[in-house]
């Protein structure tokens, strides 16, 4: 299940079958399909304008999502099917069924229904609900950045770096890295120093230790095909 701020119609689209691969970002793409698989590290995406980060972090937590949800295909249940007490009778029997614990009924783990928690955030969004949350005495978002399975962060650095940003985005990141959670972080940021200047080595730190670090290249692709043209 996919929350936090809406994707929007232009990158709905978005997935891996249909990026643009290049040598450019070749490495970037093998890099996101490789966390979407095994749900383990993040990602730090570097790169300038239009390249296809954004791209690649929405097709990369569209495939998390896939492959780490599991809904049970429904099929025709058997005649000779167990009939489960209520909780109640279970409860009120348990002193004389101890011994035939082996025979109540249990679902097999092909059989339990499971939704990965994926939230998506592009940074001015996630501030600006933060600040909200903040002023109703709220730690609802917050909690729900730290605790889902997999956080994107897109446009990391394009929010104002205020104290209070600065102090929520390092308790979310701490949280994450310690608790060994996946973050995809896509960023305009030239480079690392750029990243120190504004929130810190601390919060670089984390997520270098815990990310796979990959530049996208290319050609800012919306000067060239996402240009409206005159008839």
């Amino acid at each position: 299940m996919i929350r936090g701020a809406p994707v929007g119609k232009r990158f709905q689209h978005c997935t891996f079958e249909n990026f643009d691969v290049e040598p450019s970002n070749r490495e970037a793409f093998e890099a996101c399909r490789r966390v979407a698989e095994e749900g383990k590290h993040g990602i730090m995406l570097w790169g300038k304008n239009g390249v296809g980060k954004t791209h690649l972090l929405v097709a990369l937590m569209k495939e998390y999502d896939r492959l780490h949800s599991y809904i049970p295909a429904s099929t025709q249940l058997p005649e000779n099917m167990v009939d489960i007490p209520s909780a109640s009778e279970l409860i009120a029997n348990a002193s004389e069924s101890a011994g035939e614990i082996d025979d109540i009924p249990s679902l097999s783990r092909s059989e339990i229904e499971k939704s990965a928690h994926v939230e998506y955030w592009p940074l001015l969004d996630l501030v600006s609900v933060l600040r909200s949350d903040i002023a109703h005495g709220s730690q609802v978002t917050s909690t729900r950045c730290r605790e889902c399975d997999l956080l994107v962060l897109d446009d990391f650095g394009s929010e104002r770096a205020t104290d209070f940003v600065l102090e929520e985005l390092e308790r979310i990141v701490d949280w994450r890295y310690r608790a060994l959670m996946p973050t995809a972080v896509a960023t305009n940021l030239p480079d690392s120093a750029s990243v120190i200047k504004k929130y810190g080595s601390r919060a670089l730190s984390r997520w270098i230790g815990s990310c796979y670090d990959v530049v996208v290249g290319g050609e800012d692709r919306r000067t060239s095909s996402e240009r409206p043209q005159l008839d």
